[in-house]
């Protein structure tokens, strides 16, 4: 099956061709795309359709850097519910973290990760190898970056810079100051992968638009839609599962899989085709609710320990220290401090 875009990315993309004075509705169909389903935020277009539209809509602008201009006309429903995860994440970590993690509901032929390095930490976006042989357009990309920059700055504040920014389109012939001013940052073009770094302090900041119920509730809705997206992932329907059944503070892995209709056996070998098992993925779903819940400092720590289906206290701090280096009640002062 053909990878697939959301809606509302072509909505950006239309946008910004009707600032221009571009006939959208025309150029939409010639890149065989029904401007009518832009209406259904739900809706998906094929990923090469979306790409061949990013490609015309950039020549019959005659502009290089359409691709960040279209970026200005992002709303926190281009991403759908990771719009609004993001925008409520605790940190730019939180955000980036999971931007990366969840860069499929926007486009399911994209991949990225996001990890600490020597320059900083570093967000690199690219295609999963099934489809390198439809690579994205430049104005793509430029987009991405400037989207995720810009979202950034929403959060932060208009100060952050990247400290380095590398693109894999070459060095545009005009409009280079337009990624200059927007980026404020070296940019290095023609680079083997598009990657942006940001500083390990920017990053790890406590944002002062941060709102763990909403981040949790719409990371909920991504999954429960990712779940619905791709049925054969077997991965994004045992998260959902999780995610629906930890609140409960009393479920087994046989609850689990008896709610997916399998076999104990079934799951664990789709389960090893994804490079994963059920007992890390409960725990990657307890670690990544943990954080949240200790920044919502509405909750008592037994409220948590129940909420993450941990019997004891005890059990649910051991895991925290694992996970964190250290206690739930050092982490939570650690962030009234900063905050």
């Amino acid at each position: 099956m053909l990878p697939s875009t959301l809606s509302s990315v072509v909505l950006l993309i239309t946008r910004a061709m009707d600032a221009e004075g571009l006939d959208s509705r025309t150029i939409l169909k010639r890149a065989g795309l029904d401007p009518s389903r832009m209406n259904d935020p739900n809706a998906r277009y094929s990923y090469p359709a979306v790409t061949s539209l990013w490609k015309l809509a950039a020549k019959a602008s005659g502009d290089p850097c359409f691709g960040l201009k279209a970026a200005s006309f992002w709303h926190p429903t281009t991403l759908h519910a990771l719009g609004y995860t993001w925008l409520a994440s605790n940190t730019l970590y939180d955000a980036l973290s999971r931007a990366a993690r969840y860069i499929r509901i926007v486009n399911t032929a994209a991949t990225a990760t996001f990890e600490e390095t020597d320059k900083g930490y570093m967000f690199r976006m690219g295609i999963d190898d099934s489809w390198r042989g439809i690579q994205p357009a430049y104005e793509a990309m430029d987009a991405g970056l400037a989207l995720i920059v810009d979202m950034c700055r929403s959060c932060f504040g208009p100060e952050l810079n990247p400290v380095l920014i590398e693109i894999r389109r070459p060095k545009p012939v005009a409009g280079l100051k337009q990624f200059e001013e927007l980026f404020k940052a070296p940019i290095h073009f023609s680079s083997p992968n598009t990657t942006m770094y940001f500083d390990k302090e920017d990053v790890t900041k406590y944002l002062p638009t941060s709102n763990a119920e909403m981040a949790r509730t719409n990371e909920k809705i991504i999954v429960d839609y990712l779940a619905r997206l791709d049925k054969n992932n077997i991965t994004s329907q045992v998260k959902a599962k999780l995610l629906d059944m930890l609140p409960s503070g009393n479920f087994t892995e046989d609850d689990v899989i008896k709610s997916l209709h399998l076999s104990q056996r079934t799951l664990q070998r789709k389960l090893k085709e994804e490079g994963t098992t059920y007992k890390e993925l409960l725990d990657e779903t307890r670690k990544e609710l943990a954080k949240e819940y200790v920044n919502d400092t509405s909750l008592s720590f037994s409220e948590i320990t129940y909420l993450l289906g941990f019997s004891e206290q005890s059990n649910f701090t051991r895991a925290f220290k694992r996970w964190q280096g250290q206690s739930p009640s050092a982490y939570r002062e650690q962030i009234r401090m900063t905050g």
